[in-house]
């Protein structure tokens, strides 16, 4: 845990100034009142310890030096003081408090995200999960990442994603998927291998720049592996061939005031929806979401689940509709029998 130290500028420069006070004052009590270096060294250092002098100075000259060198060492110890409460309170203090905090809510996090990598991928990432509000955490060992993470409010683990310890941390046990967005290949590979041991049935998707560290992601453990080279490739192409689709796409997907959510959500077992057709439920009547496909269990994808598709247990329905939308649905299948 790092905590604020004192500045090294203040402490040089208090020091200097107990010097040249201290010096002062020796060399004033000399001339003033006939004292030897030592003697005068001493008068002197009592009075700026606050300790006192013993017998008044006999000149008016002496007196007046022995007020300036008592009201200067309060003023020393006041500055020393106030300094190490800035230190205790503004610093450590604060940090402590500020990683109990942090400890407490990482303990609290179920079916989160970890984003192991804060770059300009991972925080792209991090952006659409707070846009999405689902909970995540941010796992980096940069400090200025760090610092990124606590401007924009962001739950954090300071370390080297690839390390158990850290990822344990980030309670990577109570996880729902892990994104390996670090800087390199080796890094996401590294990332994707320690978290695969850790928790074998975690979601992973990781970062690739190559056709080849794609192929070690995978051996690795990554369910899914994206490049965002050839992403934005596509993207560029689609954008130059067919731009009218890209701007259409643009728009349903968040980039203008109408916008189209594509979810998956799969049904449980005790859901009220189950052995019911789509069109014995209405769901698009009901919600005005539409259903894209239905993936069941051991079976491909229908992309285009007839009126007459029963629902059961363990299927998972794509579908598509704005966020209200797609929380009416949610609601309707995760309605269970115990609560209708």
């Amino acid at each position: 845990m790092r905590y604020r130290r004192l500045s090294p500028i203040r402490i040089l420069a208090l020091i200097g100034v107990l010097i040249c006070i201290a010096a002062a004052g020796t060399v004033g009590f000399i001339i003033l009142e006939n004292q030897s270096p030592m003697a005068g060294f001493l008068t002197t250092l009592n009075l700026l310890s606050t300790v006192g002098m013993g017998e008044m100075p006999a000149t008016l000259g002496g007196q007046l030096l022995a007020v300036f060198l008592i009201a200067t060492g309060v003023g020393i110890l006041l500055y020393v003081f106030t300094s190490l409460i800035d230190f205790l309170i503004g610093g450590y203090l604060a940090e402590l408090l500020e990683e109990r905090s942090m400890k407490k809510k990482l303990s609290d996090l179920k079916n989160h995200y970890l984003i192991c990598g804060f770059g300009r991928v991972g925080e792209q990432v991090a952006g659409e999960f707070s846009k999405s509000g689902k909970p995540f955490v941010v796992v980096d060992a940069d400090s200025a990442s760090i610092a990124l993470c606590k401007e924009y409010g962001y739950l954090f683990v300071e370390g080297d994603a690839a390390n158990d310890e850290v990822l344990r941390k980030a309670g990577i046990h109570n996880a729902a998927g892990l994104v390996a967005c670090v800087d390199s290949d080796a890094g996401n590979v590294f990332v994707t291998l320690s978290a695969r041991v850790i928790a074998p049935d975690i979601q992973i998707v990781a970062r690739a720049n190559s056709e080849d560290s794609r192929n070690k992601l995978e051996k690795a453990g990554a369910d899914k592996v994206v490049s965002p080279y050839s992403i934005g490739g596509r993207e560029m192409a689609n954008l130059m061939m067919k731009p009218m689709v890209s701007d259409y796409l643009e728009v349903v997907t968040g980039g203008g005031e109408l916008e189209i959510r594509v979810e998956q959500l799969k049904l449980s077992g005790d859901s009220t929806v189950l052995g019911k057709s789509i069109k014995e439920l209405q769901i698009r009547q009901k919600t005005g979401t539409s259903i894209l496909a239905v993936k069941k269990p051991g079976h491909n994808f229908d992309t285009n689940p007839g009126p007459q598709t029963i629902l059961e247990e363990g299927d998972v329905l794509i579908t598509a509709g704005t966020p209200a939308e797609t929380l009416t649905l949610e609601q309707l299948i995760t309605a269970t029998t115990a609560t209708s």
